[in-house]
């Protein structure tokens, strides 16, 4: 039998390409990470401010904070590099016992900085969205700027720089394990 699932194995790894091999090492779109913990806390104990409105995520990784949305909104689109990963979990919600879940769900691939993914958003949904939500989004720049301080000013700048105005929402600084949490109304100015 172990003779078998190694053969299995690597005809398996023999089918992927070297670059999907080399994706699959780098985990972040593969695991949740803990601000998608505190975001959905957040927005199941505020499902209200969801209801009706079309939302994107950025960086959903595996998609756990959009499919609890979905249940709330009538569409919301799913991001990140690995949008396979993305698609099987909204099809294994879909085929759940609940026929109203992710009835209005997508995945698209977007990487960072990439202009062919984006422009492909924006033309197939071309009406926008009314949120935009994402978690973990600036990991590399804690790496930067450890501190709170340093970054909720950072961010905040930059914000300013693009013509918006981010105001910290009042009691949602929270704290899991070593790491601290925040959620930002952002809005244009």
């Amino acid at each position: 039998m172990e003779s078998t699932n190694n053969n299995q194995k690597a005809a398996e790894d023999e089918s992927t390409s070297p670059k999907e091999q080399a994706a699959d090492f780098d985990l972040t779109g593969q695991l949740v990470w803990p601000g998608a913990l505190l975001l959905n806390d957040y927005l199941a104990k505020n499902a209200e401010m969801l209801q009706g409105c079309s939302i994107i995520e950025l960086g959903s990784g595996v998609g756990v904070t959009g499919i609890l949305c979905s249940r709330f909104c009538p569409q919301l689109l799913l991001t990140d590099h690995n949008d396979e990963i993305l698609k099987k979990n909204i099809e294994l919600c879909a085929s759940s016992e609940n026929p109203n879940c992710c009835a209005e769900l997508a995945a698209e691939k977007l990487e960072w900085g990439n202009s062919d993914h984006i422009d492909q958003i924006l033309q197939r949904y071309s009406r926008g969205f009314d949120l935009i939500l994402g978690a973990d989004i600036y990991i590399l720049l804690l790496r930067i700027c450890p501190t709170r301080v340093i970054m909720d000013s950072l961010i905040m700048k930059q914000a300013a720089e693009h013509g918006m105005r981010m105001v910290e929402v009042t009691g949602t600084r929270s704290v899991v394990g070593n790491l601290e949490g925040v959620i930002f109304e952002v809005a244009l100015q």
